[in-house]
């Protein structure tokens, strides 16, 4: 999402309604997405735009069916290799068209202890005093030494990381971060 304060407040809020609307109605992750799409850009006006990521999660399965419009990069985490995967958009941000072209969902297949992690990059972006940013490989290894705690925890060790490397330097992006485990 562009901007800062009410009105890309107000979009978010936008957003979500639509959101829920569309993925309770429609069958299929594509099909929600085009949907939520067509009816944002109808809404928002020209020069705004949305970065969006769903993911569909079944209790007892293995798998994960992602899409991302205009949101990247995203982080699996494979626990058996201690090795990560980045994961680009598969579609550019929502609004821009009322036509989404985008790529067919991504499946995943989680193993236990493996992890799905959607950051905005102010979590990666926030620098310190010198002027570098916490960057992705910092980002990477914050989430490796906390790979056995609960994503909550994890989000919280994540964000004391960042300030901790921030040497108290003004945040500048928003952090938000969801951590999908399997376990």
């Amino acid at each position: 999402m562009t901007g800062h304060g009410i009105g890309p407040a107000l979009l978010a809020a936008v957003c979500r309604a639509y959101a829920r609307a569309n993925f309770r109605a429609q069958s299929g992750l594509l099909a929600a997405m085009e949907q939520l799409n067509t009816e944002l850009a109808g809404d928002i006006g020209v020069g705004r735009f949305v970065t969006f990521v769903a993911a569909v999660c079944v209790g007892g399965s293995s798998r994960v069916e992602l899409l991302s419009a205009g949101h990247g990069p995203l982080f699996v985490y494979v626990l058996r290799e201690d090795r990560f995967d980045e994961i680009g958009a598969q579609g550019p941000p929502l609004g821009i068209s009322p036509y989404l072209l985008s790529e067919p969902p991504r499946v995943l297949e989680l193993n236990s202890g493996d992890l799905l992690v959607l950051a905005t990059d102010g979590f990666f972006e926030w620098a310190n005093r010198e002027g570098e940013q916490f960057g992705i490989k910092r980002l990477e290894e914050a989430i490796r030494l906390s790979k056995g705690s609960p994503p909550c925890e994890l989000i919280s060790a994540l964000y004391g990381s960042v300030v901790a490397f921030s040497e108290g330097t003004q945040q500048q992006d928003d952090l938000t971060a969801v951590v999908i485990k399997r376990t």
